[in-house]
């Protein structure tokens, strides 16, 4: 059996890590797992680079530059990610391509594939899969559309353009994508979540959806010492850490407010945490935005690799996701590796992962005050913190191993090739 999944990248970003990390479950359970990528990172020899030589390398360059210039230009940033689908490559005659029996497209934005690309790849008459990792797929552009639902019925007057109307550029991009029903495609989403909202959108409600969940190799994402972690990053093991992370801080989607809200509440309210608390913060972030946080902080930016992220993870008593609108993230899979609990909001597929109480705390959507009684429910229980670690690694293992993830790829690998 051979897959050729297609991603823009092997490791830049999340949907591309967890892209790989689907690869990889299937190279080690036995499928012939190959990414074809027009940015690669690693040294993997089954990763393989679309921009081989100078030529496509500038061509490349200059897809990246007008997918970019145009999300400059014409959207608003704070709501996240539009991508317009009208530049990208034919890769429909690369050998990766024409020898596989399958298909798997993941995250292709950022000049890669367009939406003739996929045309060409139809042609080709092969089972493809689509393993989404955000809305992109079944919305006029926005990859999280928010508060917004047009795309149950068809796109237009996008909250997420700076200039907006009933004919703008999300109607063209949404109606563009009305070939997809031509495809023989399998929808695959990694939260439950995404699968409920993908199934309302009519680009998809008439599509085969299943839910499959990233993987985490949970033997690298593992619990270390503590206080060991802790000295190495030069915490004082006395505090009690709340760590929150993003790969951009200033998207409203990951409610750094919420962050910023709850922490002023706790200060003023609790006199005795203003010598306690301290977080830890890393991802995309700038001074002024830090600067508002009302504790103590240690800002590590973008770290270089997964020994210093799990590092973090151990560091920190709990992991704070606010996000308003999420689907399986990473970050939380690792920190609940790592055996460090996570509080967060209910919302997208973020309790696929967590159960309340047991290895993590879930919040009341939007509620300031919820999230609050998550950072004081661990703070007062740290003689249950055995037991949550232990629950938070439980969960993993059972659910989200390589292993787990492969087999059920490779069964749906199997049905679709046999029909």
């Amino acid at each position: 059996m051979k897959v050729v999944h297609l991603s823009s990248s092997d490791l830049s970003g999340g949907a591309s890590i967890a892209c790989k990390r689907i690869s990889d479950s299937l190279a080690l359970n036995g499928v012939d797992s190959n990414l074809l990528v027009q940015k690669k990172i690693s040294l993997d020899s089954r990763v393989q680079l679309i921009t081989n030589n100078l030529l496509s390398r500038l061509h490349y360059n200059l897809r990246f530059s007008l997918d970019e210039g145009f999300i400059r230009l014409f959207t608003k940033q704070s709501r996240g990610r539009f991508t317009n689908p009208f530049v990208g490559l034919d890769i429909s005659k690369h050998p990766l391509i024409l020898h596989s029996d399958i298909i798997h497209l993941h995250w292709i934005n950022g000049g890669y594939l367009s939406l003739n690309s996929l045309e060409k790849l139809k042609q080709l008459n092969k089972p493809i899969v689509w393993t989404l990792h955000d809305m992109w797929a079944f919305t006029g552009g926005c990859h999280y559309s928010l508060d917004c639902r047009k795309f149950e019925e068809s796109c237009s007057n996008c909250p997420s353009l700076k200039f907006s109307g009933k004919k703008d550029a999300s109607q063209r991009i949404f109606n563009n994508k009305s070939f997809f029903s031509d495809l023989n495609l399998t929808v695959v989403t990694c939260s439950k979540w995404l699968g409920d909202v993908a199934k309302k959108s009519s680009l998809f409600h008439d599509n085969k959806i299943i839910n499959i969940p990233n993987p985490v190799d949970f033997q690298k994402f593992r619990p270390i010492d503590k206080t060991l972690s802790q000295k190495k990053i030069g915490l004082n093991p006395d505090k009690f850490y709340i760590l929150f992370g993003a790969m951009n801080i200033i998207d409203e989607r990951k409610g750094f407010k919420y962050l910023l809200d709850a922490l002023k509440k706790i200060k003023s309210e609790f006199s005795n945490s203003k010598d306690k608390i301290e977080v830890l913060i890393f991802g995309k972030a700038n001074e002024t935005e830090l600067k508002n946080i009302p504790f103590k902080y240690h800002y590590f930016g973008r770290f270089k690799d997964d020994e210093e992220l799990i590092g973090c993870y151990n560091a920190a008593d709990i992991f704070l996701v606010p996000s308003l609108q999420d689907n399986l993230p990473n970050t939380v899979l690792e920190s609940l590796s790592c055996g460090t609990p996570v509080v967060a909001f209910n919302v997208g597929g973020i309790p696929d992962m967590i159960d309340h109480l047991s290895n993590g705390y879930l919040a009341k959507e939007k509620s300031v005050e919820d999230l609050i009684n998550g950072i004081k429910w661990f703070v007062d229980n740290q003689n249950k913190l055995y037991a949550v670690k232990s629950n938070a690694r439980e969960k993993i293992i059972k659910n989200f191993s390589r292993e787990v993830v492969a087999k059920q790829y490779k069964e749906l690998y199997t049905s679709l090739i046999q029909n």
